[in-house]
């Protein structure tokens, strides 16, 4: 009796394991690149064995074939990863206001490597991606991730996977809403682009030989830093309220 229950134990661990570590694979904050490998094994087994207990009671027996466990743990892997691609798809909004504003102020010259996203970017977009990850971590976001995955076996039971046409969609409308949201955030700096464009078209027609890229470069970054720093809390907030929202759907029990 105690060895069955015991290797009860350790096969539901292993199969909570695999989902949060296939999640934390993905999870925006766990997944960047400055976080090591040994802190996120480490955090993937710490969250394991506190969330076993909560859920044990949901999982299923140990199989009678290594068949069947494998297919298991490749399902929990599949939920794991569909729940961290879920969280990649909610940062669509700020990779895209990244780039529309780095366009507007003429830094979409300036790339670097972003480890958030794992792409080369603009320095803008690296800028809102390193700010925002801090501000998840100080206003309690990554524990309502935490929650989604305990949550998700309410959704999804182990060796349930998530259905494809509805995965579909959800990735579909999280497109459609980040480059709406995205759009809306960086609406000031294409105000502003089209204004400063046009000025200088006029400039350009007035003057003909007047150098406009010399003159017009440093004072669009300059013009552009002033609405930066005039709406970038605005544009935080709103993009901590989205992710909130956006988590806040996983963790509804």
């Amino acid at each position: 009796m105690l060895e069955h229950l015991l290797t009860l134990n350790v096969f539901h661990f292993a199969l909570v394991l695999t989902r949060i570590s296939a999640a934390m694979m993905l999870l925006p904050g766990f997944s960047a690149e400055y976080v090591s490998t040994q802190i996120r094994v480490f955090l993937s087994l710490a969250l394991a064995l506190v969330c076993t207990p909560a859920v044990s009671a949901g999982l299923p027996e140990v199989p009678s074939t290594a068949l069947m466990v494998g297919l298991l743990v490749g399902m929990e892997a599949i939920v794991g990863l569909f729940l961290g691609v879920y969280g990649r798809f909610l940062l669509v909004v700020l990779s895209f206001m990244g780039h529309v504003v780095g366009y507007s102020s003429g830094l979409m010259m300036a790339q670097s490597f972003d480890p958030v996203t794992y792409q080369q970017g603009s320095l803008i977009t690296r800028y809102f991606n390193q700010v925002l990850v801090v501000l998840m971590f100080v206003t309690g976001i990554h524990q309502i991730m935490v929650l989604g995955v305990l949550n998700s076996y309410t959704t999804f039971p182990a060796g349930a996977v998530p259905d494809t046409a509805d995965t579909a969609r959800l990735f579909t409308s999280l497109l459609l809403s980040g480059f709406r949201v995205g759009l809306q955030l960086a609406s000031p700096f294409m105000v502003y682009a089209i204004l400063f464009q046009a000025t200088l078209g006029i400039m350009a027609r007035l003057m003909p030989r007047l150098n406009i890229l010399f003159i017009a470069l440093p004072a669009q970054i300059m013009l552009a830093f002033a609405i930066l720093i005039t709406a970038g809390a605005f544009i935080l907030r709103s993009m901590i309220d989205y992710l909130e929202r956006g988590f806040g759907y996983l963790a509804m029990p």
